[in-house]
């Protein structure tokens, strides 16, 4: 009788502990998926998808309070670029026309390019995105067999193990709940540095007519132009990555038949990603070569 007892007080805290550490693992689980499925959605937008309000308004700012300045600025440089002609050629004494004829040329064009600057950069995205939708889907399908080894892992009626299991699940939910903000912050601040990228495009576009002091602006713009638009693909490797880490760790559990030791390798493998995401940028600026 005594021993009936205490078996049914032991199935009753080990089905508790077992549904309880369920439930983290549920929530763990669907918490960074959505982390992870706003990442693949976000590098997967062009501004004007993510908003097309937001890409209008900063058109109207760009056209009435950046283009002014950079037409001024354009001007300055062609001053500049004439003065250096009319000087390295004795002082006008071997002025040929046919160079001036090739600045104004080159400023007509430099025109036209500052007056487009602002779809020219969004054009830069739609590269981008055109990159991003190549990447197989099926290469970032996220495994969901290591939640059910991890369970599965713990023998019935093992109370022991399974508070340990609950233990360490509550903590790694808690780590997650961590990490999922920074995987939002890194793919929202994404998104802000391209607006106001895009904002202020006719600025650089001005530099580009002057090859030596000024002309580094524009060169450095259009570089981490690119780099913002690598970064979305990186991120976008970055998730294959984990999917292959979720993977392993979820072969491994199979294996070595420890649930915890798959646990550590789960919130391991999200650490990674997150990590890893954070540098993106810093990556994509190094293959640019953008300061």
């Amino acid at each position: 009788m005594l021993d009936d007892i205490i078996k049914g007080i032991t199935n009753f805290f080990f089905d508790m502990l077992m549904g309880s550490t369920k439930s983290f693992l549920d929530m763990i689980t669907e918490l960074f998926q959505k982390s992870v499925d706003t990442v693949q959605t976000n590098v997967s937008e062009t501004p004007t998808e993510f908003s097309q309000t937001i890409v209008d308004n900063l058109r109207i700012i760009s056209d009435t309070a950046i283009l002014p300045v950079a037409g001024l600025i354009l001007t300055y440089v062609f001053c500049y670029e004439l003065y250096q002609l009319v000087v390295e050629k004795n002082r006008g004494g071997d002025f040929e026309t046919g160079q001036l004829m090739f600045l104004i040329i080159k400023t007509s064009a430099m025109i036209l390019l500052l007056t487009n600057a602002f779809d020219i950069t969004l054009a830069v995205f739609d590269l981008g995105k055109w990159i991003t939708n190549h990447v197989p889907a099926s290469a970032l399908k996220i495994p969901d067999s290591i939640k059910e080894n991890i369970v599965g892992s713990i023998e019935e009626g093992d109370v022991g193990s399974a508070m340990s299991m609950w233990f360490v699940s509550g903590i790694a939910l808690v780590i997650t709940f961590v990490m999922s903000g920074i995987i939002y912050l890194v793919a929202w601040s994404r998104i802000v540095t391209i607006m106001l990228y895009i904002s202020v495009a006719p600025l650089p576009f001005a530099t580009f007519l002057n090859r030596d002091w000024i002309g580094s602006i524009g060169q450095s713009y259009v570089k981490n132009l690119l780099a913002l638009m690598l970064q979305g693909y990186f991120m976008l490797v970055c998730l294959v990555v984990y999917a292959g880490l979720l993977e392993k760790a979820s072969s491994l559990i199979t294996t070595e038949g420890t649930g915890l030791y798959g646990l550590m390798l789960m919130i391991v493998s999200m650490a990674i990603l997150v990590v890893t995401l954070t540098r993106t940028h810093t990556l994509a600026k190094s293959v640019v070569g953008a300061m």
